[in-house]
């Protein structure tokens, strides 16, 4: 069956409003602060204070190293032809899961708060007992809906 549809792609990535230029500059900020006020404090005899400030200091390092990790993360959907191809990258591991068009099936649906979603909703697209979840992290209840239903749009014009 010919395909007249020239394909179609969304990508969902994290809004990251530092670089990782940027990142570093404010955890240099951050720890001099830090160290600022913790040599202060030895200053006048709470020596204590030094060591929890480099424990403050390595708490932040850990935190903007996370961040830095998860910055390229993304996943996204391609309808090309007669495949729907759903791709994450989730912390260095990439996953590909193509589905037929003709068979991929959209639906929106509340999930559960113990998979710790907080009853949110989810946005799964199916065929053939193979389901993927698309844009947990990156999109809102009502952005779901819309892609859901522009989705659903795509995968009807198959002729």
């Amino acid at each position: 069956m010919p395909v007249s549809d020239f394909g179609y792609k969304i990508i969902t990535r994290p809004n990251n409003s530092l670089s990782p230029n940027d990142s570093i500059k404010l955890l240099a900020a951050l720890a001099s602060l830090a160290l600022v006020i913790a040599l202060g404090f030895a200053s006048i005899g709470a020596w204590l204070v030094l060591p929890f400030a480099g424990l403050e200091i390595l708490a932040f390092a850990y935190a903007f190293y996370t961040v830095y990790l998860h910055a390229d993360d993304f996943e996204s959907i391609t309808i090309e032809e007669d495949q729907v191809i759903v791709e994450k990258k989730h912390d260095q591991k990439i996953t590909k899961t193509v589905f037929q068009r003709y068979w991929a099936q959209v639906n929106v649906r509340d999930v559960l708060k113990f998979q710790g979603s907080n009853g949110k909703s989810a946005l799964f697209i199916s065929s053939h007992g193979n389901e993927v979840e698309f844009g947990r992290n990156f999109i809102t209840d009502e952005q779901r809906a819309l892609l859901a239903r522009d989705l659903r749009k795509k995968l009807k014009n198959i002729n």
